[in-house]
């Protein structure tokens, strides 16, 4: 494990070059650093949660991956630890039009750009009070998480159009216990075995073309959560021809 501060791009350059020097590149990235923050809707607050959680979950994320993109040996595998906050059915307090909009707004991004334009946009509208007027959900870590989602699979597009062979990366939500979070509708699984499913994830053997899922939204419930089409929700809602995953 490596302890640095993600929003801090002169330390996690610095841990860059230290890995870089001592390993020659980077086989395996498990982005868990995250921050949650219990959702005030007051204007003086929201903004100020939204700021702080997507400067860790999303943009600090961002910094890790950016750092080390030269440096991910071919074979690599990288897990962006994501929630069952990140998916649209955990908005509660949306009508059904405004989580489709939402879910809309996500996958169309097609890039990098166009998905930190988005959220750019999130932080701006809750700046200025606006956000749910403009369709946002007022939890700025259920943003998070369905932004980390959507960039895992524009990163995954990003690794297939480079030179360095078989670079995997996929969303993972290990469905362990959160003491802030609702999970009173979810199966909770112990830390051993969340920790086990992360491992694996990482772990798995080099060229699994059409086996393994890559860039895609995973739940520790051996299936995967297909961002773009449809999901599978902790095994209660099911999407057509749903990938198993071998069990760990």
């Amino acid at each position: 494990f490596v302890r640095m501060d993600v929003r801090d791009l002169e330390a996690v350059n610095g841990m860059k070059e230290k890995i870089v020097k001592t390993f020659g590149g980077l086989d395996i990235l498990v982005n868990n650093a995250g921050i949650y923050h219990v959702p005030d809707k007051s204007p003086s607050v929201f903004p100020k949660q939204v700021q702080e959680i997507l400067g860790i979950n999303y943009w600090g994320t961002k910094n890790v991956i950016g750092s080390f993109f030269p440096h991910f040996k071919p074979h690599s595998r990288i897990v962006n630890i994501t929630s069952n906050l990140g998916h649209i059915m955990s908005v509660k307090s949306m009508e059904d039009e405004l989580k489709e909009a939402l879910r809309l707004r996500f996958n169309s991004c097609s890039n990098e750009f166009e998905l930190d334009g988005l959220l750019l946009k999130f932080q701006r509208d809750a700046i200025q009070g606006t956000w749910r007027k403009e369709g946002w959900p007022s939890c700025g870590y259920t943003v998070s998480k369905m932004a980390i989602n959507a960039y895992t699979r524009i990163l995954q597009t990003q690794f297939d159009e480079d030179d360095r062979e078989d670079v995997v990366v996929n969303a993972v939500y290990p469905c362990t216990k959160h003491s802030k979070i609702d999970q009173s509708d979810m199966k909770i699984l112990d830390d051993e075995e969340g920790a086990k499913f992360v491992f694996y994830m990482a772990a798995v053997k080099p060229n699994s073309h059409g086996v393994f899922p890559r860039g895609a939204v995973i739940w520790n419930n051996s299936r995967v959560v297909d961002n773009r089409e449809g999901y599978t929700y902790n095994n209660k809602h099911q999407v057509k021809l749903p990938l198993e995953i071998p069990q760990v």
